[in-house]
Formats: C-alpha cells, structure tokens, sequence
C-alpha cells in the first residue's frame, strides 16, 4: 500500500509541474491567437533522391508527396502572414571524431554521415527553401529545437500560442518537436501528408502517437482551407 501510494503521489508530482508550467506559457501568451509554421529537418538527405537515408524515406515521400504538400503548405504561410520557422539538423564530423552512439538512430546518422554540415545532403530542399526574412535557426544536433534552446526566443518574441509542424522524420523530429512544444505550453497542429519517415510502418506508428500528444492532426487540404 505504501509503495502504491508513493507511486501515486510522485505521479500527481510530475503533472502538477507539467500543468503549472503549461499555464505559465499559456498565461504569458493571453489575448494572443498567433502561430507559426515549424518546418524541421526538410533537407536533401532525408527529402531528395540525391540524399543518403532517401531508400529509407522514399516510401513515405510517395505515399505523401510530402515536397508537394510542403511548397503548398509553405505558399499558404506566405500568402496568410504565418511566421515561417526553419529548424534544420547538422553534424560536424570531424568533431565528433571518436564519440560513441548511444541508441540505433545515433548508429545509422553517424555511420551514414548523414546531415553532414557544408554537405549537400545538409541543404534545404528547393519546396522548402527559406526566404531571407524567415527564421532560420541553428543547426541542431539532437530532435529539437526546444531541447536545442533555440526555438524558446523566437516564439516568445512572436507571442505565438499554436504552432503548425511539418517535415521530416515523424518518428524522431516531429514527434519531439510536438511532446516538447505542448510541454511548453503551445498548442501543437502537425500537417500529417506533410510529415514523412523512414518507413510506412512506422510513419504509422507515429500518427497514434502524435494524436495523442497534438491538438490535432490535419490534412494539407484543412491548413489551406483553414488559414
């Protein structure tokens, strides 16, 4: 009994933080309906036929036409006056000389040299190139920019409640970017065929996960319709 009530006490613990910290970002945002438009990781390795991880994510990218929905996604935002935020991945190799992987994703990145900075495969991909008056933000090593510390500014200086997440990879990405941000106190919306992965089995797997930790998620088609 004691153990079970320990149990249940550092669990009304964990999201007491959780929700105090959520109100806090909501409280500091109020009276504001801004959003943003979050494009991570639309680079040619992962997005191109030229790219290094393109046998793994090429399926994803048919069954979605992700860079179609992307240049569309990104044309709306524009169009609508949704800040645009760019948050690319980037690995400088020659100082991670001798580190060590810690999990299979670690693995296969530092194995394939993926993302490499200066690199092709590290450059945007055309649909998703930025314009010189969007946020680009710092290459990042890890899946988010909020992890990163380098998202945290440019949404507080936007005053921004909702953010909009498109790009690649569902499973790692997208899925931290969308846990991090509601964590934050932002709502989160992810433009599904706007998202892709390294397989259709896991882009599935991804879609029940991120429901339930987003606000919602929509079609290309809605975000159009919608904004």
């Amino acid at each position: 009994m004691k153990t079970k009530h320990t149990a249940s006490t550092l669990a009304f613990f964990c999201l007491s933080i959780f929700f105090t910290n959520a109100a806090s970002a909501q409280t500091s945002s109020s009276g504001s309906s801004n959003k943003v438009l979050l494009i991570t990781s639309a680079q040619v390795d992962l997005l191109s036929e030229e790219g290094k991880a393109w046998g793994f994510t090429k399926d994803s990218e048919e069954k979605n036409r992700i860079r179609e929905n992307l240049k569309k996604i990104i044309k709306e935002a524009r169009k609508q006056h949704i800040p645009i935020i760019h948050s690319p991945v980037g690995f400088d190799y020659e100082l991670m000389a001798g580190y060590k992987p810690l999990n299979t994703f670690q693995k296969i990145i530092i194995e394939n040299r993926l993302l490499e900075i200066n690199a092709p495969g590290s450059k945007f991909i055309p649909e998703a190139f930025p314009l010189e008056n969007e946020i680009v933000l710092p290459y990042r090593q890890g899946f988010s920019s909020f992890w990163a510390k380098s998202i945290q500014e440019q949404l507080k200086k936007l005053r921004v409640d909702t953010i909009y997440i498109a790009g690649m990879l569902a499973e790692g990405c997208v899925e931290s970017h969308v846990r991090d941000a509601a964590e934050n106190g932002y709502s989160t919306v992810v433009i599904s065929d706007a998202i892709g992965s390294t397989s259709l089995e896991l882009l599935d797997v991804s879609m029940k996960t991120l429901s339930l930790h987003a606000k919602a998620l929509i079609s290309t088609e809605e975000f159009l319709k919608n904004n």
